[in-house]
């Protein structure tokens, strides 16, 4: 059995998970200061929304026959993905607007990750019409939302 679209899901959960720890130690590290907690607290609820939109999805397309990611391919994506897992991104953070700056680039990155995985999957036009890059679509577009939310909030 090869990997899938499920597969990518799932490292999606990953790389969530690792941006809540993210998170909740800039509002230990800045304890001091309770609109930064409590900042950590919206926005690890909000991620927590985003873990469970990533478990809903896995549920509604379960039964669905995906096409099967290339062993190279995969290799290379998941090595992108645990790359950016690993990444330091633990900032001293003073204020609620540089929690935003920080959290609106941070979702950047996470979209830029997708985007990359995405292109990365694509090895020719028939790869646009699959399954697997329409699910990649509704991953992208849902950072897209995230970042339009915070970019929003900052204005």
């Amino acid at each position: 059995m090869g990997y899938n679209v499920i597969d990518l899901i799932d490292k999606a959960i990953k790389v969530s998970i690792r941006k809540k720890e993210i998170y909740k130690s800039i509002g230990k590290e800045n304890c001091d200061i309770p609109s930064i907690q409590i900042m950590s607290k919206v926005i690890s609820k909000e991620i927590d929304k985003t873990i469970k939109y990533y478990e809903t999805l896995k549920v509604e397309i379960g039964d669905v026959e995906f096409e099967e990611i290339d062993l190279y391919i995969y290799d290379k994506m998941s090595f992108l993905i645990d790359e950016f897992n690993k990444r330091v991104y633990v900032t001293k953070i003073n204020n609620v607007k540089e929690y935003l700056k920080f959290s609106l680039e941070l979702e950047k990155d996470v979209q830029s990750l997708l985007i990359d995985v995405q292109g990365r999957f694509v090895k020719s036009t028939s790869d646009l019409h699959t399954k697997t890059y329409e699910i990649l679509t509704f991953m992208i577009n849902n950072k897209a939302q995230n970042i339009a939310t915070l970019e929003k909030t900052l204005k």
